[in-house]
């Protein structure tokens, strides 16, 4: 008689991402698709978490992880408070009474203006309409029973996401002025890529805390400025309004925290990476 071994074949973990189809979303959901059993919400197939009866469609469904990719930064602030408020609510609605663990991205705009590396337990002062609506999203999860990490991410660069690289670039290319509001703003900085890895990392380790700075380099503008027409042997017609570095705001992030806990040291440092990498 011949014994049939046993199949130990391990199910794949199931992520619903909400927000798949923006410049993150598509990044990681093609670096997720290996090892994880995805399922993708997003406008452009009917999907809408501000309406609560989409979940229902996952009610049966055992989800290990929900990654809530969601309410950019938009210019209708009517559909951005829906977005984050209600959309939160609804996935925390949801959540209730499961083990699903739900990854909210904030951001580190919640901290305002900062000289120091700010830290997940120190003051938060949002200054914009965006990052307060960030911010009472973090306290729905705070005060909630469910399972959630906050995750306040910093500058994501690469030369096609929009941002700081692409618009000084931009400006060269179509012969236009630069503008700013002041030149000596600091912000923290982390190339798209290892951002994707240090999530998936973040899957394969027990994380010990609910809130994490997500980035890495304190960077100025004016050391950005200066490492492109260095690079490139031009000089970038900018004009400086000299706004105060309070009401930027002007920061600086400590996010040691999750880089130590999961082991994990980025691999791209901004200057180097528009020393190698960059392209006009």
């Amino acid at each position: 008689m011949i014994l049939k071994k046993k199949s130990h074949t391990k199910l794949k973990k199931t992520i619903l991402i909400i927000g798949s189809t923006g410049f993150i979303g598509l990044k990681l959901k093609k670096k997720l698709s290996k090892n994880y059993k995805l399922i993708n919400i997003n406008k452009s197939i009917g999907l809408d978490i501000t309406q609560n009866e989409i979940f229902n469609k996952f009610s049966n469904q055992k989800i290990d992880f929900i990654l809530n990719l969601s309410g950019q930064n938009n210019l209708d602030y009517r559909i951005m408070k829906k977005t984050i408020i209600n959309g939160n609510q609804n996935i925390i609605n949801f959540c209730k009474n499961k083990k699903t663990l739900v990854y909210y991205f904030s951001t580190s705009l919640v901290y305002g203006y900062s000289t120091i590396k700010k830290k997940e337990n120190m003051k938060l002062k949002p200054l914009c309409k965006y990052s307060k609506l960030k911010l009472n999203a973090e306290k729905l999860y705070q005060k909630s029973k469910i399972n959630y990490k906050i995750l306040r991410v910093c500058n994501l660069y690469d030369n096609k996401k929009d941002g700081v690289i692409k618009n000084i670039i931009n400006a060269k290319i179509k012969k236009k002025i630069f503008y700013t509001p002041n030149i000596n703003t600091y912000r923290n900085y982390l190339f798209v890529d290892d951002f994707v890895n240090l999530i998936c990392k973040t899957f394969k380790t027990r994380l010990k805390h609910n809130i994490y700075n997500v980035g890495f380099e304190n960077i100025s503008l004016i050391t950005i400025i200066k490492s492109i027409e260095k690079k490139f042997k031009f000089k970038i017609n900018y004009e400086n309004k000299n706004e105060k570095l309070k009401k930027i705001p002007s920061q600086k992030i400590n996010c040691e925290k999750i880089l130590k806990e999961i082991n994990f040291l980025p691999k791209v440092k901004i200057i180097k990476y528009i020393n190698n990498k960059l392209s006009a």
